[in-house]
């Protein structure tokens, strides 16, 4: 409970000093870089959730999920949690908060890391 409420925090900071820059005309979102970068990066990533789906036609319970594996997060760093998933910190911070729902894909990984061995 304690790291999920630190994250929570931790978001509601980074997102202040975000609005700061953009209000200062200095937003780190906006470079043609980062926003390539950003661009292949997603690209990516749907292309791998969808090559997942075609192999895992099965539904997954978004409510298990929440259920068994979110508070399981809680042991765990953002760090661990991202090695683990090849996710951003961000993300992962989401998730273990839960307040987002990893895709079916890095389940497995988030089961193995949780301990819980319950693979569907």
């Amino acid at each position: 409970m304690a790291r999920r409420a630190h994250g929570e925090r931790a978001i509601a900071t980074a997102r202040k000093a975000l609005a700061s820059q953009v209000r200062e005309g200095a937003d780190p979102r906006a470079s043609v870089e980062a926003n390539a970068h950003r661009g292949e990066a997603n690209a990516e990533h749907h292309r791998r959730n969808r090559q997942w789906v075609k192999e895992h036609p099965e539904q997954r319970d978004h409510a298990w999920f929440l259920r068994e594996i979110t508070p399981k997060l809680d042991a765990f760093s953002l760090s661990e949690i991202a090695k683990a998933t090849g996710l951003s910190l961000t993300a992962c911070s989401r998730f273990r908060a839960g307040t987002r729902v990893p895709h079916p894909r890095q389940w497995e990984a988030l089961e193995m890391l949780a301990g819980t061995g319950a693979l569907d």
